[in-house]
């Protein structure tokens, strides 16, 4: 499996230019698109359970928005059509709803709705990072009543993500706590015909054998490329690298954040930094899983493909045609090197 993965929570990506980046993947070699639909900075999809339809969106053009905070949004008939477009055209597409993480915007719009505010207090966590608490039924029903909007849109044995990274896990107590989760969710949506794909975050070596061996794992960082000390000290101490994941029988697909993330900022589009890239990415390979480091390398079977990824994390900066102009270069040299694959 070789495709991209699209931040379309910080930047709103209109159906056409997705679209465009589905027509590259197919003419490039690649098979798949990730949408990463919602995040902190906005919910980017139409849910009835957060309140956010085209019944009360504002309307321009084509273009859905909320009235309440002014942000663009995909309605469900425009993922439906994309999710139909890729497949004539043989990308799948792979919606992402991140739970229980990333999840300030979801917060948000439940503020606005009837009954929002009670659900917010019995599944928030305010000690963690925008997240829900993983540990409580509640929030295991919400976050299956919330997928269950967009489960039945995908043809049958289609991936589906969770997304799960960024959470706090942080003793052996939550360990078993998040594998439950994980394990639910996927069993959840192992139930409407799917499997389930989500990032390494949450994936501790002390349980790695609790959790369910068919979840698809996208592997971008091991230390979770955190600023402080300490904190890179225990992820790293605490997480199963990608190798101990396939020797476990997980399937991987390398996400290595050091040479196919590209961060939407003007500085990673400098003629400078794409040749330096272009030059990274010719000593690299899918085995090259930490970083830039290469003495641990990882040839499994299990490690079945490797994507690159464009995040907005300079929000407003980027839209849908400023980020293609931008991006999509990369991403056709990045899928030409795995054409024959």
């Amino acid at each position: 499996m070789y495709g991209v993965n699209l931040d379309c929570a910080r930047v709103y990506h209109s159906p056409d230019y997705i679209k465009k980046y589905i027509n590259d993947i197919h003419d490039h070699g690649g098979n798949y698109i990730l949408l990463h639909l919602n995040d902190n900075e906005r919910f980017g999809v139409e849910s009835s359970t957060l309140g956010q339809t085209v019944d009360n969106a504002k309307i321009v053009g084509n273009t859905y928005y909320n009235r309440d905070t002014n942000l663009a949004f995909l309605s469900k008939n425009q993922l439906l059509d994309i999710i139909d477009y890729g497949y004539t055209h043989k990308v799948e597409v792979i919606p992402e709803i991140d739970v229980p993480g990333h999840a300030q915007s979801i917060f948000k719009l439940l503020s606005y709705t009837d009954n929002g505010k009670q659900i917010v207090d019995k599944i928030k966590n305010p000690d963690g990072y925008n997240e829900m608490y993983y540990q409580k039924n509640e929030t295991i029903d919400f976050c299956k009543t919330l997928l269950n909007e967009y489960v039945d849109m995908l043809p049958k044995n289609s991936y589906f993500s969770i997304g799960g990274d960024e959470i706090s896990v942080d003793n052996q107590k939550n360990e078993n706590d998040v594998v439950n989760y994980i394990n639910k969710m996927d069993d959840y949506i192992n139930s409407h015909g799917l499997n389930m794909m989500m990032w390494n975050d949450s994936f501790h070596k002390s349980v790695i054998n609790k959790y369910n061996k068919n979840i698809l794992i996208n592997y971008w960082s091991l230390s979770g490329e955190v600023s402080d000390k300490d904190e890179y000290n225990k992820n790293v101490h605490l997480r199963a690298t990608m190798p101990e994941l396939n020797r476990a029988g997980f399937k991987t697909i390398n996400c290595n954040n050091y040479y196919t993330y590209i961060i939407l900022d003007k500085s990673s589009f400098t003629k400078s930094s794409f040749n330096t890239w272009k030059n990274e990415l010719k000593a690299w390979n899918p085995s090259i899983w930490n970083d830039e480091h290469n003495k641990d390398i990882d040839k499994s079977k299990n490690n079945i493909g490797a994507s690159i990824s464009a995040w907005g994390e300079t929000n407003g900066q980027y839209n849908d045609v400023k980020t293609y102009n931008a991006f999509s270069p990369f991403v056709r040299i990045f899928l030409d090197k795995f054409k024959n694959r």
